[in-house]
């Protein structure tokens, strides 16, 4: 049976707070004319914008594993404080309504008693470019489970020594699932998570429950469905998500295969993939990736879906007198990333660290780290960062897991990730007939967890939901 969850409004439109430089030429003077000063009053006041002190992002996603989560809200400015500074910030419920108008979301708002500030909200800080004040976020029973809602946090009481030049500078928006009932592939707020790709077109991607921590606790965090593609439609003139049958078999069959992995904590992102055509993620113009990410969207919300991972491989190079694409470049595929977040804020938006698909720090001046959440490299390699992004979201190791490639996690690999600040380690295609190499690989799971990884007692064969006894039934 298909079942299908659907969102009013897909199109996310994303204010940016950008600053005006003006130049003035000594010719334009004039002697004895009092200069007009008026020009130069964007320059010279300070102004101001919040970001979630946690994550240094104005739209940050927060999980509530636990009965609470606490972080801060964090006052910026253009250049330090001269005198002792003062702000207050608070919830603005009405921003809401405004906020998904403009970004076509239809976002619930948190049940305001819920959240608390700290010295009532009000920042206070010296001499500084920043400020911050704590903020809780307490679960409650009348938060629907697999509903994202919304905290608009503004600022409310600006202090005269600086500017707020608009709404999105005022506000940061806090995107809260409750996940209290789905914490399985929880291993703590700060951990190494694990990243794995199912060859889909033969392994089930139930499979991820043969990965268990002897605590109970699910390896893997988040799986991706590899893969989708891209494809031209030559009819429309233009790309278009192609689902081959076995990728489409698991979106028609979702609550049987997908919406297990989730109800236990563990996201499941789409892959998408170039298919030998000349519709490439890597190359779309403007427009097209504006297109193509509203219907990347489409499938993640009528699906139920956490997000989306891009792969620029396997495209043919595309006719540039076609508007829907552009020329092939690492600008582009950062395009295509910055609309998919727009049209999905509260998802997922992932990469493999490959061909075009990874490189460009920012577009129309917003940095990576608002609208790329994880970064994953090549076999035996380690992403980098770009922009203001950290290690955190980036695999440190990755490993191919069917041919026995690329790195192992060991407990001298785990202490790397841990001591140089990673966020992640990838794995790709595991085969339950490859266990006995694959799990050997995975010794250092209890550097990272503090618990063991168990040996593999069940096994799900391809489009089959029944649990099979490893290593028993493996051959029957």
């Amino acid at each position: 049976m298909t079942m299908k969850y659907f969102k009013s409004g897909l199109l996310l439109s994303m204010a940016l707070v950008s600053f005006s430089m003006m130049t003035s030429c000594a010719d334009d003077l004039e002697v004895g004319k009092k200069i007009d000063e008026s020009q130069y009053n964007k320059v010279l006041q300070n102004n101001a914008y919040l970001r979630d002190g946690k994550s240094n992002q104005s739209a940050p996603i927060v999980e509530l594993y636990e009965n609470s989560y606490t972080t801060s809200v964090k006052l910026n400015l253009t250049k330090p404080a001269t005198t002792a500074t003062s702000a207050k910030v608070a919830i603005d419920a009405s921003y809401l309504e405004t906020y998904n108008q403009e970004h076509g979301t239809d976002f619930l708002l948190y049940p305001q008693e819920l959240v608390s500030f700290d010295n009532g909200g009000i920042i206070n800080f010296t001499e500084e470019k920043s400020g911050e004040v704590g903020m809780t976020i307490t679960g409650g029973e009348s938060v629907l489970e697999d509903q994202t809602y919304a905290i608009p946090v503004a600022i409310t009481e600006p202090s005269s020594d600086f500017t707020v030049q608009n709404e999105t500078a005022k506000h940061c928006m806090y995107l809260v699932k409750d996940m209290r009932n789905a914490s399985d592939a929880y291993k703590g707020e700060d951990v190494v998570k694990g990243f794995l790709f199912f060859e889909v077109n033969g392994t089930n991607p139930l499979n991820t429950f043969s990965f268990e921590l002897e605590n109970g606790k699910l390896l893997w965090d988040v799986v991706v469905l590899f893969a989708a593609n891209i494809n031209y439609d030559s009819d429309a003139g233009r790309p278009f998500v192609k689902c081959n049958p076995q990728v489409q078999y698991l979106l028609d069959n979702n609550e049987t295969y997908l919406q297990p992995l989730r109800k236990r904590g563990v996201k499941v992102l789409l892959g998408l993939l170039g298919n030998h055509d000349m519709a490439g993620l890597a190359q779309l113009s403007e427009q097209g990736a504006k297109d193509f990410a509203r219907e990347i969207a489409q499938y993640c919300y009528a699906y139920n879906l956490d997000g989306v991972n891009y792969d620029d491989e396997y495209s043919k190079a595309p006719d540039p007198s076609n508007p829907a694409f552009d020329t092939p470049s690492s600008r582009a595929a950062a395009r295509l990333c910055y609309e998919t977040k727009r049209a999905m804020p509260d998802k997922l938006v992932t990469v493999f660290a490959y061909g075009y698909m990874y490189g460009t720090s920012n577009v129309d001046g917003v940095d990576a780290d608002e609208w790329l959440d994880i970064v994953v490299p090549n076999y035996g390699s380690s992403a980098s960062p770009i922009g203001n992004m950290t290690r955190k979201k980036c695999a440190g190791m990755a490993a191919e897991l069917h041919l026995g490639i690329g790195g192992s996690l060991n407990s001298s690999t785990a202490q790397r990730l841990i001591s140089d600040g990673y966020g992640w380690h990838m794995g790709f295609a595991p085969n339950p007939a490859k266990y006995g190499s694959i799990f050997y690989r995975y010794s250092g799971a209890s550097t990272l967890y503090g618990s063991d990884l168990k040996d593999p007692t069940i096994f799900y064969k391809h489009q089959d939901p029944k649990p099979y006894k490893y290593p028993d039934d493996l051959y029957n």
